[in-house]
């Protein structure tokens, strides 16, 4: 009888677990944004927003700023980052620019982890729109180009397939794709040494301005609307309802058979 119980719960776990798969995306907090030090600056706007700001000097041509290290994404695993990003038209002067890169890691011989690869996607106003461009894309054309204001989602794909490593960059507006480079393979040696994420970094800052990046995705009701993301309600209320009834399923099945 117990083996019996024990293999319906089993089951309805599966089920769960197909029907709602975990999300486990990394959260990009204020604490955990490193600045100073060469790496820019940043500002705590409020509970869901971090301004960062680059280096006033150029270094390498580039204003630095901040890094995060908060993921733990593998590669052996399929890596998906997504980053929430402010822009809004007024904030930005023409020609002003900053690039977000997401890095990865290589370790070799249980030695401390080394940078491997990065693709950096920049974003540039030009004239009354932003465009986003990547170097490491098939053609130079522009990823995307964005005349409206609003909350953007720059999602960085990284996969291992064979001996390459490929990575594909996708621009959306509230799950509107807008643009997408499709997977491109990175020029990577030690592919087979190629572990998990390094960090996301602002690491090129040319604006003014700065870049707002958002901790959790508002609700789209207008403009830079801050609050807090409810979209997984309907998820946990879910959830609760098929436990419930899972449970009701395995006590109904107890009594019967005790």
């Amino acid at each position: 009888m117990k083996k019996f119980l024990s293999l319906c719960l089993i089951c309805f776990l599966m089920l769960f677990v197909t029907i709602f798969p975990v999300k486990a995306l990394t959260v990009w907090n204020y604490e955990d944004w490193q600045a100073g030090s060469d790496y820019g600056s940043k500002t705590k706007v409020s509970s869901n927003i971090t301004n960062l700001k680059g280096e006033k000097e150029e270094k390498d041509g580039m204003k630095l700023g901040p890094y995060n290290k908060a993921s733990k994404a593998k590669l052996s695993d399929g890596i998906i980052e997504e980053v929430y990003v402010g822009l809004n038209l007024d904030d930005y002067k023409n020609s002003e620019l900053f690039e977000l890169s997401i890095a990865l890691n290589q370790q070799e011989d249980k030695e401390e982890a080394k940078y491997l690869t990065e693709a950096v996607v920049m974003t540039q106003k030009s004239g009354d729109k932003f465009v986003l461009t990547a170097n490491w894309s098939k053609d130079k054309n522009p990823i995307a180009t964005i005349d409206a204001d609003g909350i953007y989602t720059y999602k960085w794909e990284f996969k291992k397939d064979n001996d390459s490593i490929k990575v594909k960059f996708t621009v959306l507006d509230y799950g509107k794709e807008l643009g997408t480079t499709d997977f491109v393979e990175l020029k990577v040696e030690n592919v087979d040494n190629a572990t998990d994420v390094r960090y996301l970094w602002a690491c090129n800052i040319k604006a003014n301005y700065g870049i707002d990046i958002y901790t959790t995705l508002p609700e789209k009701q207008g403009d830079f609307v801050e609050n807090p993301d409810t979209s997984d309600t309907s998820l946990f209320l879910a959830f609760g309802l098929i436990t419930v009834g899972g449970l009701c399923l395995i006590n109904t099945i107890k009594n019967k058979y005790n």
